[in-house]
Parts: structure tokens; C-alpha cells; sequence
């Protein structure tokens, strides 16, 4: 309840229409934190629906707890990194407004990979957000503020709003607290999509569980498939260690994969059929079937069988 599993869904992008039981327009939240803003912005304008994201368990089940005592009923979160879930479950022109709250800006250059708005994000947003759809920044670091502006002006599909000092937000969050006890200043930062731009979504279409029919098992080959690494374009599979069932009827092949920056961990059932053998994603695996994934099937069953 509150929270979307993504990984249960049958087609991408999501149909947040459906989710929500209507065509109420999008916010989303990138990094809700404690969901302080979140869930005062949903309560002050339940004529929208509001979606946010975080990689942080704590920070979801913290914003459950609110939503819960609220009886909100027009929020819905994503336990997900926000450059693919923006990228990856919503359509194109589907967002009302993203929201960023005082992101870390990973100031060392050796962390700069690190930071949220890169180009591959600001092509994202160029594509889910709606014509004259808005990107609002809050950041307590001015070059921060200006390096986002600087992309945002390189992207070319976004109209970008000089960079403001701001007294505080609408609804406080816990770090504008820590910033203001600090001393410090607030920046707001505004981007209005003009333009898209085309982005390759890696899940885009109907589910599918991946899977191989082999004749038979080069065992030989199946124990030594531990430290096997095969890298080609934008896709890493590495495969981290086999293990098998006592009666020698089922073998899990635990996989690492990786899809333009994205990394999954996962296992891949080798199962004996009536007839041959079957290589698939175990069931229970919690794993996106993005091409490296699919691929992966694939190269163990090749593998397995020479």
C-alpha cells in the first residue's frame, strides 16, 4: 500500500492513471527524504497525484507511517534510483512538475558521475515532462545551482529561469531546518520544457520472463562459470558463483549485470526438464528484464551447452 512495485508490472511505462483511478496531472519528487514536502504538497492540492522516489528504506517507510495518518490517497512512492525510474516508468509528456530538494552535490570531482543532473537525465526530463513542464531546484550551494543551470541551457529544450534566493519553502523539509540553524542560503532553480528530445527505454513494452531450452548440461563448464565476464556496447554481465541442489536436478547461477550504468544482482535457474534442460530468471528474482538481463540468459545457455 503507498508503494508501487515496480517490479511486478506487466508493461512499461506505467499507467499512473490506472494506479491512481484518474487523469489528475503528475508531481514528482525526486529524493522525498523524511516526505515532509511530499506529503504537505499532496494535502494542499489533492487535485494532483504525486509520485516520489528514493533509494532510501528508511526514508520510505518513514513517509508510509505520514501517508498512512494522513489518509492520503493521492500519493504513491518508488523504492527506485531516480535516473532510471523516471526514464523507465513514466511516458512521454506524462509529468506535471519534477522536484528536487537539496540533492547531495557531490562537490569532489572523482564523485561528479555521482551527481543527479548529468545529460542522459536532462534528455530524460526533456522527454517525461509535459510541454512548459517544470524541473523546481532547491539547493543551498550556488555553484551547484549554476552547474544544473549550465546543462539545462546546453540541453537546449528547456526555457531556464534566472537562479533566486529564496527565504524558505512551502513546506519546510528536515534539511532546510539543518540549513537555516547553519546559516546558510537557499537557491531556487527553475527549468520549462520547451522541446523533447528521443530516449531509448530499456523496459519499454510487455513483460517478459526471459528463457533458454538447452539439450543438455556441459557440467564441466557449470562450475567453472564463476568469474565469467562478458562486456559488449552498453551492457556487463559478470557471473559471481554457481551453486546446486543436492539431487543435481536444479543449479542457480547468481549473475551481476549492468545496463548503461544501472546494476542489478540476480540468479538464473538451470532446471532439468523431462526433455533437456531450461535456463531462466529464477522466479523470485528481483531484477528488471532489461537487455542485460535477457542477455545473460542467453550467453549461460550458449555456454552451458558447448
Amino acid at each position: 500500500m503507498y508503494q508501487v512495485n515496480t517490479m511486478a508490472i506487466k508493461s512499461y511505462p506505467i499507467e499512473w492513471n490506472k494506479i491512481f483511478g484518474n487523469n489528475n496531472k503528475l508531481i514528482v519528487e525526486v529524493g522525498f527524504g523524511g516526505g515532509e514536502f511530499l506529503v504537505n504538497l499532496a494535502k494542499e492540492n489533492n487535485n494532483y497525484n504525486y509520485v516520489g522516489i528514493e533509494t532510501s528504506l528508511t526514508s520510505c517507510h518513514k513517509i508510509k507511517k505520514k501517508i498512512f495518518q494522513d489518509n492520503l490517497n493521492n500519493v504513491q512512492i518508488i523504492l527506485e534510483d531516480a535516473k532510471f525510474a523516471l526514464r523507465e516508468f513514466f511516458s512521454d509528456n506524462s509529468i506535471n512538475k519534477v522536484i528536487v530538494n537539496f540533492p547531495c552535490p557531490w562537490p569532489k570531482s572523482k564523485h561528479a558521475k555521482n551527481r543527479l543532473f548529468d545529460e542522459k537525465f536532462i534528455d530524460t526530463l526533456s522527454s517525461v515532462l509535459e510541454v512548459d513542464g517544470e524541473l523546481i531546484l532547491t539547493t543551498d550551494i550556488f555553484w551547484y545551482a549554476s552547474a544544473v543551470k549550465e546543462k539545462f541551457l546546453n540541453n537546449r529544450c528547456f526555457e531556464v529561469k534566472n537562479i533566486s534566493e529564496i527565504n524558505q519553502l512551502p513546506f519546510k523539509t528536515r534539511y532546510e531546518k539543518k540549513w537555516e540553524n547553519e546559516g546558510r542560503k537557499k537557491y531556487l532553480l527553475i527549468a520549462q520544457k520547451r522541446c523533447k528530445k528521443s530516449i531509448k527505454r530499456l523496459l519499454e513494452g510487455d513483460f517478459e520472463l526471459p528463457h533458454e531450452k538447452i539439450k543438455k548440461v556441459n557440467f564441466d563448464k557449470l562450475q567453472s562459470l564463476a568469474g565469467f565476464k562478458k562486456s559488449n556496447k552498453n551492457k556487463t554481465i559478470v557471473i559471481k558463483d554457481t551453486y546446486t541442489k543436492l539431487d543435481g536436478s536444479e543449479y542457480l547461477v547468481k549473475v551481476f549485470s549492468e545496463d548503461e550504468g544501472y546494476i542489478q544482482s540476480y540468479f538464473i535457474n538451470v532446471i532439468k526438464m523431462k526433455e533437456g534442460w531450461l535456463v531462466k530468471l529464477d522466479d523470485i528474482a528481483k531484477a528488471y528484464r532489461t537487455p542485460a538481463v535477457k542477455e545473460a540468459v542467453n550467453t549461460i545457455a550458449k555456454e552451458l551447452e558447448n
